[in-house]
């Protein structure tokens, strides 16, 4: 089981709010204790935590956060 959290502000800059995104990110360790990150630029802020399940090592959650960007919009 994976858990996504963010925001998104299209008037405010939110780079600067880092600190809301990693609390908000902690609260789903029990959803993803194996792997996490995030992404913060001026108007978006994303972060996820994920459990591996079947093969950890093939499995690894991607760094490239434009492949994961796109991801979320296609399953959106």
């Amino acid at each position: 089981m994976c858990g996504f959290v963010g925001f998104v502000d299209f008037k405010n800059d939110v780079s600067s709010k880092k600190n809301i995104l990693l609390n908000m990110n902690s609260t789903l360790a029990k959803r993803g204790p194996d792997e996490d990150g995030y992404y913060i630029n001026k108007n978006v802020a994303l972060g996820h935590k994920r459990l591996i399940v079947i093969d950890p090592e093939r499995w690894k959650a991607t760094n490239d956060w434009k492949i994961f960007l796109w991801w979320i919009c296609y399953c959106l």
